[in-house]
């Protein structure tokens, strides 16, 4: 971590860095749940789920959908890596749920289809947690 009191957090997409920021606390969308971090927390790597990341910083809280990835927390920060991030006014209700409805009606009769389902499915669900 940067320092005591803060983290310093950096998102990366496969176009750019999207955000580089210090923060007083983080919460992330984990493959298994949610992830708080807070200054001081142990090292870990972790993969990303589909959902809200929250950033808390002095001037307030800033929220951006993560569209899956990995993080990783070291002594210096938290990187984390994902396909997308957006913020949540950028979601159209409408077309997650057309997103859903589509992974919905996917045939998937291979391992690698499910597969393809699955996520299909955990993304627009994401999408429709957090839309307006």
């Amino acid at each position: 971590m940067s320092s005591g009191t803060s983290v310093h957090c950096i998102v990366v997409t496969p176009e750019r860095t999207e955000l580089d920021a210090q923060c007083e606390a983080l919460k992330l969308p984990m493959y298994d749940g949610e992830l708080g971090i807070l200054p001081g927390r142990a090292p870990m790597v972790g993969r990303l789920g589909y959902g809200l990341l929250k950033l808390q910083s002095a001037t307030g809280e800033q929220s951006w959908f993560v569209d899956g990835g990995f993080v990783q927390v070291t002594r210096d920060g938290v990187y984390v890596l994902t396909n997308r991030l957006l913020k949540p006014e950028q979601i159209d209700r409408k077309s997650a749920e057309e997103e859903l409805q589509r992974a919905t009606e996917m045939v998937a009769t291979t391992p690698q289809t499910r597969s393809v389902k699955e996520r299909a499915l955990a993304q627009a669900r994401g999408k429709l947690r957090i839309s307006s």
